[in-house]
């Protein structure tokens, strides 16, 4: 039987009635206006793709890109988005267990186009340097090496192509007071933390556990700025050492 096709593409693109909005409302509260803002910026490059030409041109060619791979991209990045964390721009949910990265299915949920056209997008979003995708390990006490899901993060000049940057600059300053302060209600701060890092080493004993005393997104967001603190003061440390050493300076704080 031959596809019927009443308006559109076959894959329920309509070039002239782009859907550019998620099918299913995330239940994340309190978002940070300069996300959502960005998210509405955004949707400038489907009706003038020269807004942002690094992803225009992900298709390798001299003609702009397809509208539904338009269509798509932004889609992938509305989602992104709403799972943004402001201080590091990395795409997660902070759990107990760390930052939990979001797979294709996923997003899905709230894209509602199929898997093909999510992991196409993705493509170009990465070859436009927008989005990072990268695959760590963690070191295990056997010694091997587990692969991690891959962690996705936003370019902050994805931003400053909309005039942003200034603004974000000022956000993520807000937000890491913020997180300092929450870690000085538990004792120290955020650089005492990070430096007795040193002293703690190897020594302890790390549990993968979240602390009781911290609610999941406030564990999850003082890993991460620990995670990052403890890259910044030594370089060649790896991600799993930091996220080890990260671990177990709150595990030491919230126990004493």
């Amino acid at each position: 039987m031959p596809r019927v096709n009443n308006g559109g593409n076959y894959c329920g693109h309509n070039p002239d009635a782009p859907r550019l909005g998620l099918v299913k409302p995330t239940t994340l509260k309190n978002r940070p206006k300069i996300l959502q803002r960005l998210q509405e910026e955004l949707r400038q490059y489907y009706y003038s793709p020269s807004r942002l030409p690094s992803l225009n041109a992900a298709n390798r060619s001299k003609r702009q890109q397809r509208s539904e791979r338009r269509e798509a991209c932004l889609l992938v990045l509305a989602a992104v988005l709403e799972y943004t964390d402001l201080t590091s721009l990395r795409c997660g949910v902070p759990s107990a267990d760390g930052f939990q990265s979001l797979t294709f299915e996923f997003l899905a949920e709230y894209i509602g186009i199929g898997m093909r056209r999510i992991e196409r997008a993705v493509a170009d979003i990465k070859f436009a340097n927008i989005l990072t995708v990268s695959q760590p390990r963690q070191l295990q006490e056997d010694g091997s090496y587990r692969g991690l899901a891959a962690i996705k993060s936003v370019n902050s000049l994805l931003f400053g192509a909309f005039g942003l940057l200034k603004w974000l600059k000022h956000e993520r300053k807000r937000a890491s007071e913020r997180l300092a302060k929450k870690a000085k209600r538990q004792g120290g701060n955020l650089g005492q933390w990070s430096r007795s890092a040193l002293a703690i080493g190897k020594m302890l004993v790390i549990r993968r556990r979240g602390p009781p005393q911290l609610d999941a997104q406030t564990y999850g967001h003082m890993l991460n700025e620990l995670i990052l603190a403890l890259k910044q003061e030594d370089p060649s440390r790896d991600g799993a050492t930091c996220r080890k050493l990260a671990e177990a300076i709150i595990t030491k704080k919230l126990a004493g």
